[in-house]
C-alpha cells in the first residue's frame, strides 16, 4: 500500500493537538509515526475551524485522509462539544480539506484505539498482572470529561466499543464519600464520575468535599491541590484519593462488565497526577474486590498511557481501519 500521510488531531476540552501521522507497510506489519504535536489552548480560537487554519497556515502537507477526535458526541457526522461552543461537520470538514472523506469520532474514542499500539516506555504499570493476548482491553480515565472505552480484537485488528461512560452515577463506598455525594445532590448537581474525578466537577466536587468534612474550602486550583497533597497537606491527600478511588470504581466496574482480560488503560490528564494514590493499595482494592467474582479481576494488569500522541496515533489507525475493512 505504500506510504499515506494522515492529518490527525485532537481537540479536548482543555486543547488542541494536530500532527500528521505516516504509515507505512500493509497489513499486520503496518506502522504509525506521528510526528510532535502542534498544540495550542482551544479558548485561543473561536471554533475548530480557526484552530484548524493556524495549524495548516503553519504546515502545508499533501494529505491522504485526516482524522479527529472531539470531546463530545458524534452523530450523523456532526460533534456539538460539551466543554467549548464548537461545532463541527464531517462532510465541510472533508470538503475543507479537499478529501472524499475523513473520520470524526469522539476524543476518548480515538484514545481507545490507541491504547493497544504503545508498550513502555509510553507506558507505567499501575498494577501487575498477566494479559490474555485475545482478550478485550478496557480504556478510561478524567481528563476535563471522564472517557470509558472497550477494545475487542477481531482478527489482526481491533473494535472500539465507546460511549457516554463517565456520565455513569457514581457510586460512593465510605461515609465521607456518601456526605460528598449527598451535598451535591442537595444543590441539584447529577453525580456522576465525571462530576467526582474529572475537571468538569473540580470546584463543585472541591467544595462538598470541604462542607463533608466540616472546613473551610480552600479554593485550590487543580494543580495546587496536586502540589498540597504531595507535600501531605490533609485536605488535598483526601481530595485526591476520592478521585483516585472514584477512578478505579469506574474502571474496575468497566472491566468487570466488558471481561477486560487483556488488560487496562488508564488515561486522561487528570489521571496522569493521581499516579501516588491510585497505587495505594486502598485504591487498587476499589478495582479488585468484587464480591464473588474478586478472583476474575485478580490477574488482570492495569497500566497508564503516559504518552500525549496516544489519541491522535488512534485517529490514524481508525482511518486505517475505515480503509481496509470500509466501517469503525
Amino acid at each position: 500500500m505504500g506510504s499515506e500521510t494522515i492529518l490527525v488531531g485532537d481537540a479536548g476540552g482543555t486543547n488542541v493537538r494536530f500532527a500528521l501521522a505516516h504509515a507505512t507497510g500493509d497489513g499486520a506489519g503496518r506502522r504509525v509515526i506521528v510526528s510532535d504535536p502542534w498544540k495550542r489552548p482551544g479558548a485561543d480560537f473561536p471554533t475548530f475551524d480557526d484552530a484548524l487554519e493556524a495549524f495548516l497556515a503553519e504546515h502545508k502537507p499533501r494529505l491522504t485522509g485526516a482524522a479527529f477526535g472531539f470531546a463530545g458526541a458524534v452523530s450523523n457526522g456532526r460533534v456539538e462539544m460539551l466543554h467549548r461552543n464548537w461545532s463541527v461537520d464531517r462532510t465541510a470538514l472533508a470538503e475543507k480539506l479537499g478529501l472524499e472523506r475523513v473520520v470524526v469520532v469522539n476524543d476518548f474514542f480515538a484514545m481507545a484505539r490507541g491504547a493497544p499500539e504503545f508498550a513502555f516506555p509510553d507506558m507505567e504499570e499501575i498494577s501487575p498482572g498477566r494479559a490474555d493476548p485475545e482478550g478485550a482491553i478496557a480504556v478510561g480515565g478524567p481528563g476535563t470529561g471522564f472517557g470509558i472505552a472497550v477494545l475487542r480484537r477481531i482478527g489482526e485488528g481491533w473494535v472500539v466499543v465507546a460511549g457516554e461512560g463517565g456520565h455513569q452515577s457514581y457510586s460512593p463506598q465510605t461515609d465521607l464519600e456518601w456526605r460528598v455525594a449527598e451535598n451535591l445532590r442537595d444543590q441539584d448537581i447529577y453525580v456522576s464520575n465525571e462530576i467526582i474525578a474529572a475537571g468538569a466537577g473540580f470546584d463543585a466536587t472541591r467544595a462538598a468535599l470541604a462542607a463533608a468534612l466540616g472546613v473551610v474550602d480552600p479554593k485550590l486550583s487543580q494543580a495546587d491541590v496536586v502540589t498540597a497533597a504531595n507535600r501531605g497537606d490533609g485536605f488535598a491527600l483526601e481530595f485526591c484519593r476520592l478521585r483516585a478511588r472514584c477512578v478505579m470504581t469506574a474502571i474496575g466496574n468497566t472491566t468487570l462488565g466488558a471481561y477486560a482480560t487483556g488488560g487496562v488503560r488508564l488515561a486522561g490528564g487528570v489521571t496522569q497526577h493521581l499516579v501516588p494514590w491510585l497505587k495505594e493499595p486502598a485504591t487498587l482494592a476499589r478495582f479488585h474486590q468484587r464480591g464473588p467474582r474478586t478472583k476474575l479481576l485478580a490477574p488482570i494488569p492495569l497500566h497508564l498511557i503516559t504518552t500525549q500522541s496516544a489519541p491522535l496515533n488512534g485517529a490514524a489507525h481508525l482511518w486505517l481501519d475505515e480503509q481496509a475493512r470500509g466501517w469503525l
